[in-house]
């Protein structure tokens, strides 16, 4: 949840910047947390202004620098105001700009557990004018905050052993793009270019640079004996520290280190990882022996941090193994519905393991403590069905102040002790039948959906269910359960898609704020660094979805959207962005699709406009997405761009392709980042296949399909016979943005072409096999049901007979991701099932697009491919 975690704050609902949140108080999770506005001393001719989550504090007349070695100051909740005191000082007497968090619980959030690493400890920011000043006041706070502890900042250089940290970079907020062409923060190099401004752990001086001495690294000071452990691999990192697979040199026994930073990874009543490891390890003491708990080797210290050592549980997550074995996730035969005695032998199997979990816990309660943070992934389940709990970091009294706010889906603010335990192992048993109880915090109604759900589909007990709603949700929310009809769904998949369209607007029309100009509707959190008005997660995505769906009555919200657009378009001109889903291109391409050409003309100018030397090649952000849009509008009577700029689009693109394709016969296998419908090899292939065919170009219809192959020698075939993109040997891929579903169109689209095959003997039904399951946990258009939806859609019409069936199967599962928190609106989950989002990408725009395509409700169904 690393990337996502700031954006789960500000509001109860939907993602949103982290600087309008304010921590309730009468949030259980924050009644020990120190909250409010925090000042400085004012201090005369200086100016004081609020920038996002900070306070930027600046001298009269000081004109700041581009660039150079800032200086980070690290906090903690507790230190945070004492320090920003001292600091404040220096820099006034020095007359030194510098920045601070705004709020008191800001000092908790960038230490917590679960924020980014990248921003832990980070209290305070100084913009020294050149390296001289920077080491005299790093010096002069070195020297004044001796006492202070703090976190270790990663992305920079500590001073010493203090809380003063330096990192070269930039002051200014200016933009490139690096090797792949992606957007990056800048600075400028002797020659004048502007190169990317790498914020990475750990922290890696430019080549042009020269660190001072007084930055240097130096090696810590050793605790003693070097510690007898390798470490082989690194399995996980928190803001509070890693965790590693190890060997143990002196017995040759695997093991697993969880290491401890000091003063970061706060929980909600106070306690670092160092508090939490300390206690943890007594835990595993007092249960030592316990063949419910790993067993615990030892503690102990290593340059400062805390590492504890304990049994290498050979098997996997309760969440991974559900998803190994789910039986409407993953069979033999995806084409299929999942016979009884598969059903029936996953039953039995997670009965006896839910079993086992609900012993050990009840061990724990004996003795008098509450496990404090139940879920699948701190669960692991042996190839005998042995259980063990890993993590008892909050494990506490049982009368005891919960530690950690818990797993969302999983946990229930308002129980503490033995009944948040009995809460969170009903969930975990119902997590998995039905992997989406995140989304009961959305919509506490799921709760009974996904209880019938799991009755009817796994043949459970009706007593089952009802004591499990009896138990969760109170006495009131049992009534008989059925065990004959399938889980209700919405009647998307009926006559009534007018009626279930309508709520998807009732849902847009309660989100809309057009005051606004970072978002238009809820997005997903990635929506933040991308323009508002872009496809993807900004206003474009929606209004397109709207304008060619029939039988939706959107017009004025679509007029709304249409204005809200133009008004709001000037932010994403002076950004570096001109693809076709993350830029103004989008939203000139959303407008023309929607009946407003000339409004459309203009932003499709300037995106084209802008310079595209070294943006990449994707369809999302680059020169196949650029093509595809600009040969599309230069078509027909209602062209809005010659014909002659997507040809000069489309050869630049055919010549940098095959580049790309030496380069990657040259390097072996690329990275999983290079491959994809989105962002890598599938996209460019339609692209150039296109210009190829489009301009009678027979070279780039070879490219094309030498690009194909590339691509498939990414994928691996899994058991059940299907292909799918292999992520590095982690997990596979199937989506529409990364994946088989993606793959799969693009190699339909090149095999209707001349009864062309790839070399490897790849069919698109192959691909298709992965598009199957009945049981998703994302709906959105790019990862999740509603791409494999349309795509499916899709694929049946050109002739793949499998995946007619398909798209029937996900249409009746669609339901399960419904939201209807408020009556008359229905809305769907953003990434990770965190937080309502309504974009093309992740939320209601792509479900509804989806929907209506798969439904024949609309002719096109993903912005200029398909």
């Amino acid at each position: 949840m690393n990337e996502a975690f700031f954006f789960t704050f500000a509001a109860r609902d939907t993602y949103e910047d982290i600087a309008r949140w304010r921590a309730d108080p009468a949030d259980p999770r924050f009644r020990r947390m120190s909250r409010g506005v925090v000042t400085v001393r004012y201090e005369p001719g200086w100016a004081y202004r609020a920038n996002g989550m900070w306070t930027v504090c600046t001298p009269a007349g000081h004109e700041l620098a581009d660039q150079g070695w800032k200086l980070h100051v690290a906090v903690t909740p507790e230190s945070f105001e004492r320090v920003l005191g001292t600091v404040a000082e220096r820099c006034y007497a020095n007359r030194i700009p510098f920045k601070h968090l705004a709020r008191r619980e800001l000092a908790w959030l960038v230490n917590a557990k679960y924020a980014p690493r990248t921003a832990s400890g980070k209290g305070i920011a100084i913009y020294p004018s050149g390296a001289e000043d920077s080491v005299r006041l790093a010096r002069e706070l070195r020297e004044a905050l001796a006492g202070e502890r703090g976190p270790r900042i990663l992305t920079d250089l500590q001073v010493d052993d203090s809380v003063v940290h330096a990192r070269y970079g930039a002051y200014r907020r200016r933009f490139c793009r690096d090797e792949s062409g992606a957007v990056r923060y800048a600075l400028r190099d002797p020659a004048g270019h502007l190169v990317p401004d790498r914020r990475a752990v750990p922290f890696t001086a430019p080549a042009f640079v020269t660190v001072p001495e007084e930055f240097r690294r130096r090696p810590p000071a050793a605790d003693g004996p070097l510690p007898p452990y390798r470490v082989d691999k690194t399995l996980h990192f928190s803001n509070g520290g890693g965790v590693y697979l190890a060997t143990d040199l002196n017995t040759d026994r695997p093991v697993v280190l969880k290491e401890a930073r000091p003063y970061a990874g706060y929980d909600l009543v106070g306690g670092d990882s160092v508090a939490r490891a300390t206690h943890e390890y007594r835990m595993l003491r007092e249960f030592d022996g316990h063949p419910g708990f790993p067993r615990a080797h030892e503690q102990f210290t290593w340059q400062g941090h805390v590492f504890t050592a304990v049994e290498h549980v050979v098997g996997s997550t309760l969440q991974e193994w559900c998803a190994t074995h789910h039986p409407y996730l993953l069979r033999d035969d995806p084409l299929r519905p999942p016979a009884a005695a598969e059903i029936d032998h996953y039953r039995a199997d997670v009965t006896a393991v839910t079993a086992r979990l609900r012993a050990i816990v009840a061990d724990v309660w004996a003795r008098g403590y509450a496990v404090g943070d139940l879920h699948p992934g701190n669960v692991m389940v042996t190839s005998q069905l042995d259980v063990k709990v890993i993590d008892l970091e909050a494990c506490s009294s049982v009368d005891g102040e919960r530690v950690l706010g818990g797993a969302p889906g999983f946990t229930a603010a308002a129980k503490q002790g033995r009944a948040a335990d009995e809460h969170a192992l009903n969930m975990v048993e119902l997590s998995c039948y039905v992997p989406l109880t995140q989304l009961t915090v959305l919509d506490p109604a799921k709760l009974r959906q996904f209880v019938e759900d799991a009755v009817t589909c796994f043949r459970l007990p009706r007593e089952w269910g009802a004591r499990l709603l009896r138990e969760n949700a109170g006495p009131a929310a049992v009534t008989e359960l059925g065990t004959d009809a399938p889980s209700p769904v919405g009647p998307a998949s009926g006559p009534d898609f007018a009626g279930w369209a309508a709520q998807i607007v009732g849902g847009l029309e309660a989100t809309v704020d057009e005051a606004r100009a970072d978002r238009l509707f809820p997005c997903d959190h990635t929506g933040f660094a991308m323009p508002s008005v872009c496809l993807a997660t900004g206003a474009a995505g929606v209004l397109w979805s709207l304008g060619e769906t029939k039988e939706v009555s959107a017009g004025p919200l679509s007029e709304r959207i249409a204005d809200w657009i133009m008004v709001n378009s000037r932010a994403a001109g002076t950004r570096l962005e001109c693809g076709l889903y993350d830029s103004e291109l989008g939203g000139g391409y959303a407008l023309w699709r929607t009946g407003r050409p000339a409004e459309g003309a203009w932003l499709v100018a300037a995106a084209l406009a802008k310079d595209r030397d070294r943006c990449g090649l994707s369809v999302f952000a680059g020169l196949a997405g650029m093509y595809l849009a600009a040969a599309e509008m230069a078509a027909g009577p209602d062209a809005i761009v010659p014909m002659t700029v997507a040809e000069e689009l489309g050869a630049e693109l055919v010549r940098r392709a095959g580049l790309l394709r030496r380069g990657l016969a040259a390097a072996g296998r690329p990275t999983v980042s290079a491959y994809g419908l989105m962002h890598g090899l599938s996209g460019v292939t339609l692209a150039v296949h296109r210009y190829g065919t489009d301009v009678g170009d027979p070279a780039a219809v070879e490219l094309a399909r030498d690009l194909m192959d590339l691509e498939l020698a990414g994928f691996v075939r899994r058991g059940d016979g299907s292909l799918q993109l292999d992520d590095d040997g982690k997990r596979t891929l199937a989506y529409l943005e990364t994946g088989s579903c993606g793959t799969a169109l693009v190699l339909s689209e090149l095999t209707r072409h001349d009864d062309w095959r790839p070399a490897g003997g790849a069919t698109v039904d192959d691909l298709i096999r992965a598009l199957g399951p009945e049981m998703m946990f994302q709906v959105g258009l790019f990862r999740g049901r509603a791409g494999f939806l349309a795509a499916l859609r899709q694929l049946a019409g050109n002739g793949h007979e499998i995946a007619g069936p398909l798209v029937n199967r996900h249409l009746d599962r669609l339901g399960l991701h419904e939201l209807r928190p408020r009556l008359g609106e229905l809305h769907f989950p953003g990434s990770g099932n965190w937080r309502i989002a309504a974009d093309l990408r992740t939320g209601g725009a792509g479900v509804l697009t989806a929907v209506a395509y798969a439904s024949d409700r609309r002719d096109r169904w993903l912005p200029g491919l398909w």
